[in-house]
């Protein structure tokens, strides 16, 4: 049961800290997020410690207004990656800030990029191998 409280106190303090991290990228205080979901910047800055929970109806305002979809706060769970990043949440706030058909379309594109310089790389390692 103790590992389960654990659990909690370190999922709503990470959710916290992307939801401070989204407020801040969008130039926003405590107060103006506060105004906009309905509560004080006092329960705002709980929500961002951890101190509070975000229900989720709550959790989806706060994903609305901040231009997000829900999933973004849910990421590690999908993909675990440094929270502490600030350019990698940055990427995927604003990767989750454009409408799914264009995400799609997208990955397609860095999928295809990859491909492309994968086998240039191989390419040229081949050609640098055949001048030695």
């Amino acid at each position: 049961m103790e590992q389960a409280r654990s659990e909690n106190i370190d999922f709503n303090a990470n959710l916290g800290r992307k939801l401070s991290f989204l407020r801040q990228n969008r130039r926003l205080s405590q107060g103006e997020l506060g105004d906009l979901i309905g509560v004080r910047a006092q329960q705002i800055h709980k929500y961002e410690t951890g101190e509070n929970r975000l229900s989720a109806e709550r959790l989806k305002n706060c994903a609305d207004i901040l231009g997000v979809s829900i999933n973004y706060f849910f990421i590690e769970k999908l993909a675990p990656f440094n929270i502490e990043d600030h350019d990698l949440l940055q990427l995927v706030s604003e990767f989750y800030s454009v409408p799914n058909d264009i995400r799609v379309d997208f990955l397609a594109l860095i999928r295809t990029l990859r491909q492309f310089s994968q086998q240039y790389q191989t390419s040229f390692i081949e050609q640098e191998d055949k001048s030695k």
